[in-house]
């Protein structure tokens, strides 16, 4: 009877085991786990290949947000009185641009006006001259009236680097090259945060480029490069 009893809960351990791993192979509980697992891999490896689609579509238009952006300008934007001109941010890659900003020039009393504007037409700087003012210097002004910049021509220097630029009276930029030409930098700190050229992959007639560096206000830099050429025109 010991042996017999013995035996008999021997059995009845193995049968408990064989039922309980036969329930989770062979039910419906133990079916489901398998496919729910594999339905979790699944939606993973989708997501990562998902994600991996995604940014690749999207590398298509941001891949020229890395590094300088390329805004293409009219020359001698200030002398278009009346006119309005969208100011293109350009495509490295396709050689194209499409309206970033625009210039608004208009004649107010005794002063003419530059605006600039996002494509919204809120104007975010300014610069205000007055016809009869000999140009030794130019003021930019946000959209309250507020004088953010001030470029000064200095009295004595040489051809090629003869402006002073102070940013919120605070800063300096140093300005280095042609702007007649159209082929001069500015820096800040000793770091090129501006490049003026008429180098590219499908240059216009009667515009020239200007890059901008990454932390740079955009807005600001293009009138800054808008009120240096109209002043090296004088």
């Amino acid at each position: 009877m010991p042996r017999r009893g013995g035996a008999f809960l021997a059995g009845a351990a193995i049968g408990r085991r064989r039922a309980g791993s036969g329930s989770s192979s062979s039910d419906d509980g133990g079916r489901r786990r398998p496919v729910a697992k594999a339905a979790v891999a699944g939606a993973i490896i989708g997501g990562r290949r998902g994600g991996r689609r995604n940014s690749g579509s999207g590398s298509d238009s941001d891949r020229d947000d890395e590094g300088p952006q390329t805004y293409c300008m009219r020359e001698k934007l200030l002398l278009n009185i009346g006119d309005d001109f969208n100011i293109n941010k350009m495509s490295r890659r396709r050689g194209r641009g499409k309206p970033a900003y625009i210039a608004n020039n208009k004649v107010m009393r005794v002063r003419e006006t530059f605006q600039l504007q996002n494509l919204s037409r809120d104007t975010l700087y300014q610069i205000q001259e007055r016809k009869a003012r000999v140009r030794d210097s130019m003021a930019i002004e946000d959209h309250h009236g507020d004088k953010v910049a001030e470029i000064k021509k200095r009295a004595i220097g040489i051809v090629r680097e003869n402006f002073v630029v102070k940013i919120r009276g605070e800063t300096d930029w140093q300005i280095h090259g042609s702007i007649l030409e159209h082929n001069f930098t500015v820096s800040e700190h000793g770091r090129e945060i501006i490049k003026v050229h008429k180098a590219y992959i499908a240059p216009i007639a009667e515009h020239y480029y200007i890059d901008i560096s990454e932390g740079v206000d955009t807005g600001l830099a293009l009138c800054v490069v808008v009120a240096l050429e109209s002043m090296s025109e004088d």
